[in-house]
């Protein structure tokens, strides 16, 4: 079933979600799903370099790791978390405060940009590196030259919280032309259809548990997030049947994630077991040993020819 017609028999339970489209008429469909489409549907697969992150020695969250991992794996999708300064400028920051990823201390919405500028990255490897943690518009200037789709994390404390930075990242998104070259990661069915609402020529990722959750989203906008603990295939061939493209994680906590299971015996066999099951998008903590045992489904992909980034 194409993403069209799914998209008129998902019903709008959400009023806003519907109202830029005519009565009788589906929502637009945002310029890159076109490519998930084809992706899914050729048996392809994407990799998403958690917190854009494809080597220790590259801080997350940094122009160097966006820059390095669209080298590394073309067409990669890296994924950032965006923050709002005390002075309400983006920048890339994946906690709260500075001290785990910089040289600095302090909250990020305590700090102004200036204060926040004037730390260094550090690298996983220990490293300190001359670079700052860069902004959003830098962020998405980097990945367009990259090739990459960038996945920017919306997760504030609190619902409010979220759609503030929503409507903070959207603008800037926009501000940057990168509409067709982005996905905006929501963690619950509200904030995903407020943010729907929002940005509609956007792609949106939406935790999904099952089918009815994709009620009063626009599918072709939703690329479904399922977990980082077990494939659940059934689950899969349901969303891919709803025209929905599944992500699904391979990251987690060193030890205990997917990644780190898999790489045990040597044997990277269960990436392509996942492809194989439905899974469209991989987020991973190891970016090259995913794309070893992906060889096959990353060229199905890169055939899809997206042609969204920086011309």
């Amino acid at each position: 079933m194409s993403r069209l017609a799914v998209s008129v028999l998902v019903p709008c339970l959400l009023a806003s979600a519907c109202a830029a489209a005519p009565m009788g008429q589906a929502p637009a469909t945002p310029g890159l799903a076109a490519y998930f489409d084809c992706v899914r549907e050729g048996g392809g697969v994407v990799i998403s370099a958690h917190r854009a992150v494809s080597a220790d020695d590259q801080p997350e969250n940094s122009i160097a790791a966006i820059v390095a991992t669209g080298r590394a794996i073309p067409g990669a999708i890296v994924e950032i978390d965006a923050a709002l300064t005390r002075d309400g400028a983006l920048v890339l920051m994946h906690d709260e405060t500075l001290e785990r990823t910089t040289t600095g201390q302090g909250r990020i919405a305590d700090l102004t940009l200036a204060e926040v500028r004037a730390v260094r990255l550090e690298a996983g490897d220990g490293s300190v590196t001359d670079a700052p943690p860069p902004t959003l518009a830098e962020a998405l200037d980097a990945a367009g030259r990259a090739g990459v789709i960038a996945s920017i994390d919306l997760k504030p404390a609190d619902e409010a919280a979220t759609l503030v930075l929503a409507r903070a990242v959207v603008e800037a998104v926009r501000a940057s032309g990168a509409q067709d070259r982005v996905i905006l990661i929501t963690y619950s069915a509200e904030a995903a259809r407020a943010v729907s609402a929002m940005a509609p020529e956007m792609m949106i990722s939406a935790g999904i548990d099952e089918i009815a959750d994709l009620a009063g989203l626009n599918a072709p906008q939703i690329l479904a997030w399922t977990g980082t603990r077990e494939a659940r295939p059934a689950l899969w061939r349901a969303l891919g049947e709803a025209g929905v493209e599944v992500q699904f994680g391979t990251l987690g906590r060193p030890g205990r994630r997917l990644d780190d299971l898999y790489a045990a015996d040597g044997d990277l066999s269960e990436y392509r077991v996942l492809v194989e099951q439905g899974a469209v998008v991989i987020g991973t903590d190891t970016p090259p040993a995913a794309a070893s045992a992906l060889a096959g489904p990353l060229a199905a992909a890169g055939r899809c020819g997206r042609t969204s980034g920086r011309s």
